[in-house]
């Protein structure tokens, strides 16, 4: 089965409707940047799996993937839609086709007919990854992979020769062992709780029952604190204004704990040292920041020094060098050799000497004036470093004052909202507030107690029954949690067993593709040195599978990025050779030779021309059109299998469109002939 057409409209960077024909051979696709090479191989993947598997972002400030699928240039498309059409060996056809309300599917099941029948057992999302071997996903999904996902995505790419999965089935049966669990634990927690409860219920019972009351105190007791009495059966409303005094008391002291905390701190801002020493900082910042003023205008002057003396010091060595040139040439016939004038020996050698004289002191000069820029450098940095540390501690000093300030507020706040009148930055008035609040809860409960015990002994039996009741329940449901917690290890037990044994038929199935990928390796010729690869497979419950070279070195750490391409691509071809379940004989490529030199191409170009020759569709993409002539000489062009050229580019409106089309000539049988005649 093999791909006849592709047709876009509205679709990533093409506007218009745009068909492209694909020969039973082999397509290459060619056009610079923007063209709409990768488009077409995206419209296959979007058609089947309504997704481009390329993209591991999907949403995005600006808009996701979602907002990005269908035109978004200039103008207005007209349609939206990709449609895909499929034929296979025996002549039959079906079409794929997805639009902006979803899939169109007009014929059978396409993943179906494409997975040779699968029922389902193969997803499109493997199916398209075992088919389009991207630029962008040559390393992440071969090199790149952790051992534990590339053992998975070999499992999935060989899953038609492993016999059935049963890992989807384990996982049912053991979360269904693990929710039956969790909920036997819910109904275990719960009636522990509710034991605990009617305990600590049977215990105050108790204790109420043992106390003499004397109702008519506390009735007193209530009225004075100007409580409502609470009517026949009316206690919990009383236990509910002790409990929520008690929560307030709890609240307070940890507010009153931290206004002590604070009190030091507090103390410190306020004073008046504290802003004394705030201005003192920066009357200190206001001095430093002058004499940096001074200490950059002494910079200025130092560096202008230094460059007039480097710049003298310029003129000073061309002159030497001349005068040097001038000694060793020597009088010319009795002129200078280098102003042609008359002179004599003695002349020449008392104009060199003083000339020499006068260039002595330079040298010293333009050290001194490096010494004096040096310096005052220095100064200008200590300078500025001083006033760097004083901003830095006025502004701590200020934040602090801020901070402290603020948590008084917060304090404030939480006393205003609790209706407690006291000052938080008095905590030992505020604390003696709280001690009478104290006093008078203490008192509520002594009445709440009185009041409770005419019925005390009533509650105590009762309790008791209820009690009794719980704990019978709780043995039930104590031996329920222990046979679910049983059977959660059976399910566990059953669900590593089903892994390690369809782990262990994946690593013996890879034999079959592992001769594959070694061949591929060695005609791509990744590495220079290590020419043979090895895999590894391990773990029983956790596949991994792991590429060495050598003694044991790991191909992922060790190779170059070109060299990690070039072996990726090996493994993702291996892969897709060793598809026995899938029926669908195409091979697409979006521009594989990215990051990949010249020597490696030509060699991934050889290997592409050996699996055309077993009969396999290819549809290559390639921004460089002399790799794009080289493809179409070496992919065999056959008169039931022809090959097709796309020349791809960019209309005026920034839209794709096909530029040029050229059918590849099958060669002929007899033109080799007269060559080999003569």
């Amino acid at each position: 089965m093999r791909i006849e057409f592709v047709e876009i409209a509205g679709f990533r960077g093409f506007r218009e409707r745009t068909r492209f024909e694909l020969p039973a051979g082999f397509a290459v696709l060619t056009g610079h940047n923007g063209a709409g090479k990768s488009t077409v191989l995206d419209a296959i993947d979007f058609a089947l799996t309504g997704s481009i598997n390329k993209f591991t972002v999907r949403n995005a400030r600006g808009g996701g993937l979602e907002d990005h699928i269908w035109w978004v240039g200039g103008g207005q498309a007209k349609e939206h839609f990709v449609s895909i059409g499929f034929i296979t060996d025996d002549g039959k056809r079906f079409t794929v086709t997805r639009t902006r309300r979803g899939l169109v599917d007009q014929g059978p099941t396409g993943v179906d007919l494409l997975c040779g029948g699968a029922g389902g057992r193969v997803s499109a999302e493997t199916l398209m990854k075992t088919t389009l071997i991207r630029d962008e996903s040559i390393v992440r999904l071969s090199v790149d992979q952790s051992e534990q996902a590339r053992f998975e995505a070999v499992r999935e790419a060989i899953g038609g020769l492993v016999g059935p999965d049963f890992s989807a089935r384990t996982q049912e049966i053991l979360d269904a062992a693990v929710n039956a669990r969790d909920e036997q634990k819910r109904r275990l927690d719960n009636v522990q709780a509710e034991l605990g409860r009617a305990l600590s219920s049977l215990t105050e019972a108790r204790s109420a029952a043992e106390k003499s009351p004397d109702v008519a105190e506390a009735m007193k007791t209530l009225e004075d604190m100007k409580l409502s009495l609470p009517s026949e059966g009316g206690n919990d409303a009383l236990r509910q204004i002790v409990a929520e005094r008690r929560q307030r008391v709890a609240e307070l002291e940890r507010l009153i704990s931290r206004a002590f905390d604070l009190k030091s701190a507090l103390d410190r801002v306020r004073s008046t040292g504290w802003d004394e020493e705030l201005k003192a900082m920066e009357r200190e910042l206001a001095a430093a920041e002058e004499r940096a003023s001074l200490a950059e205008a002494g910079l200025d002057a130092a560096a202008r020094a230094l460059q007039a003396e480097r710049e003298s010091d310029t003129f000073a060595s061309h002159l030497a060098a001349l005068i040097d040139h001038g000694a060793h040439l020597g009088l010319q016939d009795g002129h200078c050799p280098l102003c042609d004038a008359v002179r004599s020996n003695d002349e020449f050698e008392a104009a060199l000497a003083a000339a020499r004289t006068k260039l002595a002191g330079r040298d010293k000069s333009l050290s001194q004036a490096t010494v004096a820029m040096q310096e005052a450098e220095r100064a200008f940095q200590a300078e500025r470093t001083q006033i760097d540390g004083l901003r830095i501690d006025i502004m701590g000093a200020q934040q602090q004052q801020a901070d402290t300030l603020k948590r008084l507020q917060d304090i404030t706040t939480l006393f205003e909202t609790f209706q407690f009148k006291a000052d938080p930055a008095q905590p030992e008035l505020a604390q003696i507030a709280l001690l009478d609040e104290q006093e008078e809860i203490a008192r509520i409960e002594r009445a709440l107690f009185i009041l409770e015990a005419s019925g005390a002994a009533d509650r105590v039996t009762t309790w008791q029954n209820r009690v009794n009741g719980l704990r019978s329940n709780l043995d039930a449901e104590s031996t329920k949690h222990a046979d679910a917690e049983r059977a959660v290890s059976r399910a566990r037990e059953i669900q590593t067993a089903a892994k390690t044994v369809a782990n262990q038929i994946s690593a013996e199935q890879f034999d079959t593709v592992m001769p594959l990928l070694q061949e591929l390796y060695r005609r791509l010729r990744p590495h220079s040195e290590w020419r043979e690869i090895e895999s590894d497979f391990g773990g029983k419950v956790r596949g991994t599978l792991n590429f060495t070279v050598g003694n044991g070195h790991n191909v992922q750490f060790l190779f170059s990025s070109g060299q990690r391409r070039a072996a990726g691509l090996a493994f993702l071809l291996s892969i897709h050779l060793s598809r026995r379940w899938c029926k669908w004989q195409t091979l697409l490529l979006d521009d594989p030779v990215q990051h990949i030199d010249d020597y490696r191409a030509l060699n991934l170009v050889e290997v592409l021309s050996a699996i055309r020759r077993t009969g396999r569709q290819i549809v290559v993409a390639v921004e460089n059109r002399a790799l794009a002539d080289v493809l179409c000489h070496k992919l065999r062009s056959t008169i039931t299998q022809p090959g097709r050229r796309f020349d791809l580019t960019m209309s005026a409106s920034g839209s794709g469109s096909i530029a040029e089309i050229s059918d590849i000539v099958p060669m002929p049988r007899e033109i080799l002939r007269p060559a080999q005649a003569s």
